[in-house]
């Protein structure tokens, strides 16, 4: 009888032990079903600490200084263009805004590649603003350009066989911009843009500030 008691007293005891190894390992207080629970929501919060801090840095900067894009058309010479700006300000005065930015055209003649640094003026209170809000703008212009020139010579007199001749010239053209536009409140704006002394005198551009 006594050597069964202590069998029983062994098997109890070792049960015990066990039981109380499997409560260490787990988070005391609380079930299996809530210690799951816990573990899904710490991998969730690990995860989205391990997200890339990029993204959200890349969207401060476009919302802080402004960033947009614009694209439209040159006039003389005939170029598509297409580029991307920053605003800063208010500088100044609370209407005055400076607008830095560059540009890349593209033409059947002409190659260029511009940067602007263009102070803008609203005409509208900016305490009041409108649905639509005109701006006049200035600024220098600073323009690389390549124009590609195909001239037909004529060899003699009367004679009608011609050679056609490439000639390749890349110059560095500073101007002034002179600007007049109208932006929406949603960051749409159109305007023209003409450039005294520049490669291309007259553009009409759109785009949209984000």
């Amino acid at each position: 009888m006594k050597r069964y008691s202590f069998i029983q007293s062994a098997v109890v005891a070792t049960a015990l032990l066990v039981c109380t190894q499997a409560a260490f390992a787990q988070a005391p207080g609380l079930s299996p079903e809530t210690q799951i629970a816990a573990n899904q929501q710490q991998v969730a919060a690990n995860q989205q600490q391990q997200q890339p801090v990029g993204q959200e840095a890349v969207t401060g900067i476009v919302k802080k200084y402004h960033v947009g894009v614009d694209g439209g058309i040159g006039l003389d010479p005939e170029i598509i263009i297409f580029g991307a700006h920053g605003t800063f300000g208010p500088i100044v005065h609370k209407n005055v805004n400076l607008r830095p930015g560059f540009e890349l055209g593209f033409g059947e003649l002409t190659t260029m590649v511009g940067f602007n640094i263009d102070f803008l003026f609203s005409v509208a209170d900016k305490d009041r603003p409108a649905k639509w809000t005109p701006y006049l703008g200035i600024g220098p212009n600073f323009a690389l350009s390549h124009k590609s020139i195909e001239e037909a010579i004529d060899q003699s007199q009367g004679d009608q066989e011609r050679d056609r001749f490439d000639f390749g010239d890349t110059s560095f053209d500073t101007g002034l911009n002179f600007i007049v536009g109208m932006k929406r409140s949603n960051g749409l704006f159109a305007e023209m843009k003409a450039t005294a002394y520049g490669v291309s005198t007259i553009r009409l551009m759109a785009g949209f500030d984000f």
